[in-house]
Order: structure tokens, then sequence, then C-alpha cells
């Protein structure tokens, strides 16, 4: 963020900066003012179309980066609760705009985030010194929250008559808008995530990708962007974060993903903090363990991470045959590359000793290796993975290290006298 210097006075309104809007100034980067929703449907389009992948390459390039950053912000629609709640909201909105409620309805402010600086003047009225902004035309900008209420405002433009209003009257509805604005993407997912704790809670994923402020969130995130991954087969090196998904709690068969952004974290965790890791996994991390810092974190952890995923990324990258990347057993894995942190319990092992350690582990998701550790056979005869983090972590991580466990022998060589 750039600092911010104090407005200038100025004897009229200069309609060629832009779009002038008179404006409460409540911090250096937050402005508070109205505008009907027209305008400020020309500046957030609809989210239905960052979500539409057919629909995508359609868009100018300025409306893409605006689809992509929505993306990395907000949470899905469709997937999620927003659905439904945007068109009961449509509902609520017709009946305060055509007149059929009287004055016993609220509907909160929209929080739009514009990455830019928005300029500001002072301008002299008979009361006092008015401050007005200008938004430049053709900005854009990303709801940080009440986008299910901009959604809504949308669904009633889908079909007006049905809902008892006209395309009009949406349009020249008066709303209130708080504009973020001189702040980087990361300040922008926090106001998010500050915005919608307390409220509709998002998704796992999507809160640990907008908290900034929890230690281990941020070196997840890091992570995505350090480590490189060799493709499987191609020899193609891609950054990790093409491997994880930042938005779904779980990944459907489809999916092309390896794992889901919480499995990446709660690896992260167990590697810091070893076997105590498992209980801290859905929680926040405000501090890390003593000889251990934020900096030595991401390199070690991205050493071991570049490790598995040079050794068994096609294990990975088979994931609906093999267990590798379900969720207590790569925090089962992060638990075991503890011992090879810097700052890991005694007695430790190099990184090397790690890789070989697992060499000899079958992944396969077979009850002959994985049974009664990670999963268990259907009554169909299939392999069900059963359990998560806390349930599973720990005999898991027995599985991998201990030689005198005899799971540590089934997770190699099989149980003897189950059937695959």
């Amino acid at each position: 963020m750039t600092g911010q210097t104090s407005s200038e006075f100025v004897a009229e309104v200069d309609r060629g900066s832009g779009d002038p809007f008179r404006v409460l100034e409540l911090s250096p980067t937050r402005l508070l003012t109205t505008m009907p929703w027209g305008q400020l449907a020309r500046i957030v389009p609809d989210p239905r179309r960052a979500e539409d992948p057919k629909g995508f390459k359609y868009l100018s390039a300025d409306e893409q980066r605006q689809a992509e950053i929505r993306n990395e912000v907000q949470r899905a629609i469709k997937t999620t609760k927003k659905w439904e709640n945007a068109k009961g909201y449509a509902r609520y909105l017709a009946d305060l705009i055509s007149g059929r409620r009287d004055e016993d309805w609220a509907t909160p402010p929209f929080a739009l985030w514009i990455e830019k600086p928005v300029k500001t003047v002072r301008l002299n009225t008979v009361f006092e010194a008015d401050k007005v902004a200008y938004l430049p035309f053709g900005t854009s900008g990303v709801l940080v929250d009440a986008e299910t209420q901009h959604l809504a405002h949308y669904l009633l433009l889908d079909a007006p008559e049905a809902h008892g209003v006209t395309a009009d009257q949406v349009n020249r509805r008066l709303v209130g808008v708080e504009i973020y604005h001189n702040l980087d993407l990361v300040s922008a997912r926090q106001i998010f995530h500050d915005r919608n704790l307390l409220g509709v809670i998002p998704n796992k994923n999507v809160a640990l990708t907008s908290d900034s402020v929890n230690v281990a969130t941020n070196i997840t995130l890091a992570l995505l962007k350090q480590v490189m991954v060799p493709l499987p087969g191609s020899g193609e090196v891609v950054p990790l974060e093409q491997h994880v998904s930042l938005r779904q709690r779980q990944l459907k068969a489809a999916d092309k993903e390896w794992m889901t952004l919480s499995t990446l974290r709660s690896f992260v965790i167990t590697a810091i903090f070893g076997r105590s890791g498992f209980d801290k996994t859905s929680g926040a991390i405000p501090e890390l363990p003593e000889g251990c810092t934020k900096d030595a974190a991401e390199a070690a952890i991205a050493d071991a991470l570049s490790l598995l995923f040079t050794r068994f990324g096609s294990a990975f990258q088979d994931r609906l045959r093999t267990v590798i990347a379900a969720p207590a057993v790569f925090a089962a894995l992060g638990a075991v590359a503890h011992r090879s942190m810097p700052w890991g319990a005694e007695p430790r092992r190099s990184l090397d000793a790690f890789g070989e350690l697992l060499s000899d582990v079958n992944w396969s998701r077979d009850a002959r290796y994985w049974g009664g550790i990670v999963g268990k056979e259907t009554a169909r005869g299939t392999f069900s993975l059963a359990g998560g983090v806390k349930d599973s972590g720990s005999r898991t991580a027995t599985a991998l290290e201990d030689t005198e466990s005899e799971r540590y022998s089934w997770i190699r060589h099989g149980q003897p006298g189950v059937q695959g």
C-alpha cells in the first residue's frame, strides 16, 4: 500500500477525472458513499460469470483479471448455500423495492475492494468542505462482503416481472457502499475473512485462504508458489498451487487437483509440531515452537514436499487409487517429516533417510495394506477411507516409521490373510 497525502481543495468537480462521489473518509484506505445499484453493477459484474468456465474465454483481458481475483477472494456460489441464500435474498429485496414492506428492513452496505488508490479532493460548499472521490471510468472491483446481496439483484434482473418489480427499479435502488482502496490482495482476503467469520461461515478451505493472520496458513500459502513439482511422465515442472484446490473442502472424483488446501496445511502443522500437531490441524496457529521461524519452516518443509512429490508423484496423481493424498496419511507424513526438520524432535533423521524410510510403502488404496489404519473394506469388497486426521493420524504415523509395529510391515508387504 502506498502512502496517501491529504486531499487538495478544488473549486468545482472535474467530471473528466472519473465518476464523482461524495464520500466520508473513515481512514486513508476506507471511504463510505451511496450510489444506485446499477452503477455498482458496472464496477462489479455478475459473479456467476467468474465461475462459468465456458464463458470465461469470451471475457476481455480486464474482465478475466477481475474474475480471477474475485475467485481468489470470494467463496463459490453453486457449491455452497450461497445460491439458495441469494434466491431468498432476491425475494426479500423485491418486497422492499416494490414497497410491500414498510421500513422494517435492513440490508448491509456493500464492501467494495478496489486495488488501486482512489483520488479524493475537498470541495467547499455552503455547509462545509465536502470530500469527493473520483472513480476512474472503467474501474472494476471485487466485493469482499455482501456479494450474496449483489447476486440477488442480478437474479431480480433475470426475471423482474416474476418478482413484481421492474429492471429500472432494481438499477435505481440506492445502496450504501464501503470502498476499500489502495490495499493489496492479502489485505482484501483478510477483510473478507473478518467480515464473514461471524456471519455465514465459509467452508474451511475458503476460510483458510482468507485468514492471513494465521502463521500456519501464511506458510502454507507461501509453499504453494515456492514448491515446484515435476509432472509424472512429462517432466514439466509446475508450481504446487496447480495441484491444490484453494476453494473446495473435499475433492470430487473428476477434480484434477491432488489435494485441498486444508490437507496441505495439516502437513505443514504436523511437520512443525510432530505428532502433537494432529490436534492442532483444525485450529489457529498463532505462534511457532521454539527454534522454528517462518523462514526456516518454509525452507525445510519445501524440501520435504519436493522430495515427496518427486519420488511419489505418480501416486499423488493417481489419488483415486492410492491413499498418499488422503488427509490422515498426508498429515502423518508431515509428522514423520518432523524428525527431519532442523527444530524437530530427537533423534533426527536426514531428509534422505526420510525418503528411504518411505521407499517400499505400498500406497495402493487396498485393505491388504491400509485396512484398520486409514480405512476398511466395505460389504461390496471396495476399500473405503475412514477417519480424519485426529482419528487416524497417529496410527498412520506409527505404520510409516515404527519398525517394531506390525502395521509397519502391513503397509509395505500386506496383512496376512487379507484378500485384495
